[in-house]
């Protein structure tokens, strides 16, 4: 996700693009085609003189490094789910000992 918001109080038109900004306006130019935002001159010219400001800009990473991040996060999720489930297991065992 790349948001780009415009600055001026004048529309910013993109013929490269096809798009224009009203004031205060935001796109996300990955809809677009990062890889072509990024090499645009126009763009780039916009963005050097304050006529663009990134609100926001992720790192764009493919669908197997999503899952694989999503699946890490889910392990890691479980193993603290059952060590927090064996810690109160032990709690109840040793407060139910006379």
């Amino acid at each position: 996700m790349w948001i780009v918001a415009n600055q001026l109080k004048g529309v910013l038109r993109f013929p490269g693009f096809s798009i224009e900004l009203h004031p205060e306006q935001q796109v996300d130019l990955d809809t677009l085609g990062r890889e072509r935002a990024e090499a645009s001159t126009q763009v780039k010219l916009a963005l050097e003189q304050g006529y663009l400001r990134t609100v926001r800009k992720t790192l764009m990473l493919d669908e197997s490094e999503v899952n694989r991040m999503i699946e890490d996060r889910i392990h890691s999720i479980k193993a603290s789910l059952v060590s927090e489930i064996s810690g109160l297991s032990r709690q109840a065992q040793e407060t139910a000992k006379p």
